[in-house]
This record gives structure tokens, sequence and C-alpha cells, in this order.
């Protein structure tokens, strides 16, 4: 009959045993885990390159990839202070004359005579207001 040592040797062997297992399972997971995060990183590069292409192929250029981290400093410099102009003519006769100069032009042909005058913003909120007084 084995005495109460060898069985609490016994006991602790199995548990070591039970420790090892568990130990090699979790590392097993955690390569798992590794290499599903690597794929789907790849993915998303893969993915973000592809979009990128795409916005190059439309005209914009000049993108680049921003991490979170910089993203706030990129918000901080990106705001500038809005600049207030003054020009001889309003908006709003400004762009009444040209109505007046075109029969009826349309809104690209306004928005880029607006351009042209160098002012900021569309001329569409103008217009709409213009139209309802």
């Amino acid at each position: 009959m084995p005495t109460i040592a060898t069985h609490i040797q016994r006991l602790l062997k199995k548990t070591e045993r039970m420790k090892q297992q568990t130990v090699k399972s979790l590392l097993r997971t955690l390569k798992q885990i590794e290499k599903e995060r690597k794929k789907r990183t790849t993915d998303l590069e893969e993915a973000a390159k592809l979009v990128l292409k795409h916005l190059a192929d439309l005209g914009h250029v000049g993108i680049k990839a921003v991490s979170p981290k910089q993203w706030t400093a990129v918000k901080k410099a990106g705001k500038r202070n809005r600049v207030r102009r003054k020009f001889a003519v309003s908006g709003e006769q400004s762009i009444l004359n040209f109505v007046k100069s075109k029969s009826n032009p349309i809104g690209k042909e306004i928005q880029k005579h607006w351009a042209s005058e160098g002012r900021a913003g569309a001329a569409a909120n103008l217009i709409s207001c213009s139209l309802n007084h």
C-alpha cells in the first residue's frame, strides 16, 4: 500500500504534467493568434494600397498613411486661421453679374467663375440664398 508521501508525489507529478500540457496548449494558441494577426495585417495593408492606387488613378496624389498616434499632430498642423478677404464687389453681386452676362450658366460655370476671382468656399450656398430673396 502506497504511503501518503508517495501518493502526494504522484499527484505532484500529475499536476506538473497538467501544467506542461496547459503551457503547450497556450503557446499553440498564441502562435495561432499571431499567425492570424499577421494575415489580417497583410490583408489590411493590401487593401490600403489598393485604395491609395484607386485614389491616385482619380488624381489624388500625395496621400500617405498616418498612424493613430500621428493623427492628433496632423489634425493640429492642418488647422489654419481663417483669413477674411474683401472684394470690390460682394459675392452675391458677383454671381448676379455673371448670371446676367451669361445666359443660363450651369452651377459648374458659376463655381469656376467664383474660384477665378480668388474667392474661397463654394458659391452654391450664396446661390441658394440669393434665390430665396
